[in-house]
Formats: structure tokens, sequence, C-alpha cells
């Protein structure tokens, strides 16, 4: 493969014109390149919902879930299938097989099959609704607090600011949880209405006949149109107090307000409720489009964010209750921070080993592997997060060898007096196979985890990816560029001249291994062969302890989270209501925004009846239920979170005994560690839930476990 030295060597400009492009597109892809925090892991799941209010759950279970899970099994697609069947709805979920790549088509797959089914279904029944987006991450949630303000004039101001942002790049969906929606409520006496001789029905019949939201037509009127609006539709409270009743078996007529009292309210009970720091908020979640640069985008948004906050009457505040572009930024720039220390150290021990000239060639020939790197990551979409991050500064201590062995072998050739050119391009001829043999086996070695199946291979996809990108890379650029630098910069004082090397000149001159370390190291070896056995006696035992400390030590695939954020779940038994639920939240929130009991906790953020949107892609919301609740609490720092969980569980213990406090810290990789799903199956319900409670008494009596739950909760 001497061929790639001999271009490189013979076409100078081309090769001065592509280490020049490299260094100018890979300098613009490295500042424009898209940056996460962890991997993107694709979300094979999708959500059906379907609602029928008042069906007990077996009436539900019998004649809606069954019927939805009998057709999503004719999709090949679909791999499994479990769904949660409670009064008035059915929540259920459905995984793809990992070797289908094509998701749209298979959502529109379930959405035409959802379409057909809707005549099969009992009469009254909603739905069914199809959720594709499951696995949509919000880059930033932000909370809308407003002191002095109520729910209802929040919820204009908030669509107003859903509506501003996105006007900003890059944005792929906005949603908004905590809105509580208004309701018109007719409170009457019975009494009244016998006296009357009106009924409850005469009353409702009146308001839909005079709340007509239908057009009224167009008149033509000699060539212009006029379009005619109805004037009955209800357009406040006083509108629907003004309306006329008559009452029955006289011609009189008499208002609604003479007859009820008409108010204003909210949806009774409320479908979920958010909180910021104990405070009732409505909280926005911004989702962007893939590819997008989180942390220039994260600074983008802060601008407008601040932007619109200056145009908001005073009361009113935005902050943010979580935000992953300061948390990408962190982890990104820490493992750049250790890249960096990486080629300065590699710098520093060439150029001390090699010398001045040789330490600059291999020295260059780092960033420029990294350079070229980054571009085949970019059209192959490898983004910049943790896992790529860090395989590059694994592949950093292989990637250098390979300019290294070009580089001394070209300088040993020029000691000898060979001809530069030549010298290169032999170098590049004997070098080529040896080093892309080697560049391979440890290919090979990362090859493996290209076939891990999963959350977890789509986690780990970019670590044996740019391990093979910069050896390649670095395999190709040594034989191209290396000896073309040394061709162009490498000045070696010939050892000995060509003709006369052996008897003119001091044998201690020409030996290339006659210097002060080769002799200390020959001295070395030397010894080591002498007493050969008892060497391999120590390495033996080197080995037997290394093996026996390994089994002491913990066994995690990835480690813990560095994030400065915990998890709360909150859990009542089932059957309790939102107020219930709402009453236990507000109560934890009090408690964790006392600065004096909880220093370290610089904000909470409260979902009630509801999981929020997913703020992290490895962690799936649960299913919106009256009984639950979801907590994130952002501490100061990364630490302090192992102390705040353990307190938060024991105020659970002592001061929330009504409901399951399920505390947990953040972790890395696409599932969370130390989860157990056991899944019971069988026809008899009242035997499996039997079965269930003792695998739950099972569990609890296990060392080290902490939460435990069952999803039938109590009857």
């Amino acid at each position: 493969m001497s061929f790639i030295t001999r271009f490189a060597l013979s076409t100078n400009r081309i090769t001065m014109v592509f280490i020049i492009l490299t260094i100018v597109v890979g300098i613009r892809q490295f500042i424009t390149f898209p940056r996460q925090e962890d991997p993107p892991i694709t979300i094979r799941e999708v959500l059906i919902y379907a609602f029928f209010p008042g069906m007990n759950p077996i009436d539900i279970e019998q004649l809606v879930t069954r019927k939805i899970e009998a057709r999503l099994r004719t999709l090949p697609e679909i791999k499994d299938i479990w769904s949660d069947s409670k009064t008035g709805k059915v929540v259920i979920h459905a995984d793809t097989r990992d070797e289908y790549e094509d998701l749209d088509l298979i959502w529109q797959k379930i959405r035409n099959k959802m379409a057909d089914l809707r005549p099969e279904l009992p009469e009254g029944t909603i739905g069914p609704f199809v959720n594709d987006e499951f696995g949509l991450t919000a880059i930033a949630t932000i909370a809308l607090t407003g002191d002095g303000f109520s729910m209802a004039e929040m919820r204009p101001v908030a669509r107003d600011i859903r509506d501003q942002l996105y006007d900003l790049e890059g944005i792929r969906k906005i949603e908004l949880w905590g809105i509580q929606e208004e309701q018109i409520f007719l409170k009457y006496s019975s009494t009244t209405f016998f006296q009357k001789g009106i009924s409850i029905r005469e009353i409702i019949d009146a308001l839909v006949q005079q709340n007509v939201i239908l057009p009224g037509g167009v008149v033509d009127a000699e060539g212009r149109d006029l379009i005619i609006e109805p004037s009955g539709n209800f357009r406040s409270v006083e509108d629907i107090e003004s309306v006329f009743i008559k009452i029955p078996g006289t011609e009189k007529s008499t208002q609604l307000k003479d007859l009820m009292r008409v108010e204003r309210g909210y949806i009774d009970p409320p479908k979920d409720l958010a909180y910021f720091n104990g405070k009732p908020a409505i909280v926005i979640s911004v989702s962007i489009t893939p590819g997008v640069n989180a942390v220039e985008f994260g600074g983008r948004l802060t601008h407008k964010i601040r932007e619109i906050e200056s145009f908001l009457p005073i009361g009113y505040a935005l902050e943010y209750a979580t935000f992953q572009p300061e948390l990408v930024q962190k982890a990104v720039q820490g493992a750049l921070s250790n890249v960096y220390l990486t080629l300065v150290i590699v710098l520093v021990v060439v150029m001390l080993f090699l010398g001045l000239r040789t330490g600059l060639i291999v020295g260059s020939f780092v960033p420029m592997t990294m350079l070229l790197g980054l571009i085949v990551m970019r059209y192959i979409n490898v983004e910049l997060e943790r896992v790529s991050i860090a395989s590059a500064i694994i592949a950093l201590g292989m990637l250098v060898d390979n300019g290294i062995v070009v580089a001394e072998d070209v300088r040993s050739r020029l000691e000898l007096n060979e001809e530069k050119k030549q010298a290169c391009i032999e170098a590049g001829r004997t070098l080529a196979i040896p080093l892309l043999t080697s560049s391979l086996t440890t290919i090979l070695a990362f090859m493996p985890m290209l076939l891990v199946g999963g959350t977890t291979g789509d986690y780990i996809f970019s670590l044996p990816m740019v391990v093979i990108i910069l050896l390649l890379s670095s395999w190709f650029l040594s034989m191209f560029m290396t000896p073309a630098m040394c061709f162009w910069f490498m000045k070696v004082k010939p050892i000995a001249s060509a003709g006369n090397a052996s008897q003119s000149t001091d044998d201690a001159n020409t030996d290339p291994y006659s210097g002060k370390f080769y002799r200390i190291y020959q001295k070395l070896l030397e010894h080591l062969l002498r007493f050969r056995y008892i060497v391999l006696g120590i390495i033996a035992v080197i080995f037997v302890l290394g093996g026996l400390a390994g089994s002491f030590l913990v066994r995690e695939f990835f480690g813990a989270s560095d994030r400065n954020q915990l998890l709360v779940y909150v859990d009542l038994p089932a059957g309790y209501n939102i107020r219930a639920t709402d009453n236990v939240v507000r109560r934890l929130t009090a408690y964790l925004s006392d600065r004096q009991k909880n220093p370290e906790i610089t904000s909470t953020i409260a979902y009630v009846a509801t999981g929020g949107p997913r703020f992290f892609l490895a962690l799936s919301p649960f299913d919106p239920d009256p009984n639950r609740a979801f907590l994130i609490i952002n501490a100061e720092t990364d630490e302090q979170v192992p102390g705040v969980v353990a307190r938060v569980r024991q105020y659970f213990l002592s001061d929330i005994p009504e409901a399951n406090g399920r505390v947990k810290q953040m972790w890395i990789g696409g599932t969370e560690p130390g989860l157990v799903e056991i899944r019971l199956v069988g026809p008899d319900s009242e035997y499996l839930y039997e079965k269930g409670n003792l695998l739950l008494t099972g569990f609890h009596q296990i060392p080290g476990v902490l939460d435990v739950r069952s999803d039938w909760e109590n009857k």
C-alpha cells in the first residue's frame, strides 16, 4: 500500500490542500457539532389510549383492551404489548422489534389499525388515540409563576409564550403542563325548581338552543356577501344569567339567574397540577429537532426567555425547572478537557523522547486525526456526547502509535544516510500492512459492541464507531500525512556515511542502541532472565491476587450519574383522588423549600397526577393517575445528592406515612441500574393477585431492596 505514500509525496500541492481543508473543515465542524449529554436512544414504544367514562375495569378489559391488543398483534413489527385497564380508561404500551428501522411507517400502520377498529368498539368509546411521540425529550422545562395572578389569568400568558417560543429555529414541539381549564357551574335548589314546575332538562335544552356556535349563512346583497353570525352564543357569565326560561303552564318567562347561581371556576376535579418551589405553576416543555446543537440552542432559548419576561407584568416569573444545555455543556466540556490534557501530554512526551522536530510532526498528527475523525463522525451522524468523547480518549492512546512508528522509522533511515524521499516511501511501504493489522486487531476487539441490541446497544453504539473511525483515520494519515511532513520538515544528522560505516567510525557512535538508557535496560533484562522462575512466580502471584481483588469490586456497566438532580415518586393507594395527592405534594414541597432544613436544594418541580414531560431520554414518565405524583429536585452539586436522597426518604417514613415515596438518584445508560421487572401472566386474576402479593413479600425480604411496587396496586 505504498501508493498512498507515493501519491502524497509526488503531489505536494494536493497533499497541502488536503491538510488545510481537513484543518479548516474539522475546526468548523467542531464549533457547530451537535452536542448532547448522552447518546441518542431509539424509543421503540408507542402508547394507545381509549376512554369509556364510568365503565368498570373488567368491562374495559373485555370490551376495549382485548380488541385493541388483538388488532396490534396482527402487526409483525410489534414485539411486546402490555396494558393497564382502569375504571373508564385503558393505556396500552407496545414495543417494536429492533430489526425494524422505519418507525414512522410502523406508527402509521398502528393508526390505520386503530381507525379500522373504532366501529367495532362499544358505542360511547372515546378513541383509541395513538401517541407516537412518547420518546420525545424536553431539552428544557420552564416554570411560569405569577404572584397575585390566578391560574385563569396565567393560562393565556402561557399560551402566548408558547407561540413566541415557536419563533426559535430548531424547536420541534412545545407542551404546557399544569393548565387549569375553566368551566361554568350551575348551582340550584330542587325546591325552587319544584315550585316553578321546571325540570333541569328544560334548563339544559334552553341553554343548548341559545348557545348557537354554528355559522348563520351568507346573504347576497347586490354582489356583496353579508355574513350572518348568530348573536346567541355565550361570551360571559352574564350572558348565561340573562337567558330566559319559560315557566311551564304559563305565558311567563324568567331569567336563569332567578332560578340558579351561575359561577365560573376550574374543572373539578382538576386533570393535573404543577408546582415550582411550592408555588402553583404552568410548565412549558421545549423539545428540539434531532441534530440541533443543544448548547447553542440553550443560549438562544435563554435570550428569548429573558426577552419575553421583560415584557410580562410585574409578578410573573419565568424560571428553568430543568435545563439540559447546562448539563450537556458540563458533560461535554469535562470530557473535552480530558482530550485537551491528553493531547498536551502526548505532545510533551513525544517531544521529550523524539526531539523537537520529530515531536512536532507527531504532535500535529494527533489533532489532525481528531479533526478528520470529526468530519467522518458528522457524516455518519455521531454526535459529541459523553460516550463518543470517552471513546475518543480511549483511541488517543492507540492512534498516536501509528504516527510515532512511521516518524521514527523515517528518522532511523535518515540517520543511516538514506535518501530523504526514498526513506519516506520505504517507511510507508514496510509499515503499511503491520500498522493496518495492528489497527484492525484493536478494531475487532471493539466490534462485538456493535452487536449489542436494545437501548444498551443504542447507548454504546458511538463507542466502537468512534474508535474505528479514529484508528482508521490514524492509519491513513500515518501513510499519507506523516511521510509528507517528515519529507518537508525533518532534519536528521547522519550517524555515519553510507560507504564507510564500519571501519572509519567507532562502533559506539554507529550503534543506535549503545546509549546509556539501552545499557541500563539490557542489564535489567539480563537479571530478569537469570532469575526467570522467580519472576514468573511473582507474576503468577500478582495475577491471582488481582483476580481475588477484582471479585470484591462493585460491578456496574455504567457508573453513577454526575447530574445534580434526584427523582421522587409519590404513590398513594389506588382510589385516592387528585386532591389527596395534591395535599401530600404540597406538604412535601413545603418541606423541600425550607432552606434551613434543606440548604442544598436550589429548586423543585412537582407534577400531580401525571409524570410530566420526558426530560431525560432514559426516563419514561408514568401514565397519568390521580393517586400518583412526580418531583424533580435540583441540588447545588452532584456530591450533595446522596445526602438529600437519604433525608427525603426519612421524611416520607416519619411525616408522610400514608404515601409510598420512592427517591432515586439519576443514572447513566439506557436503562435504570438495579431495576428488576417481573411480569406474572395467567387467566385467573384472583390467583395472580395472590401470587403477586407473595412475590412482593419475597422481594421485601431481600437485603438491599429499596422500592417494591405492583402496578395492580390495591383493589
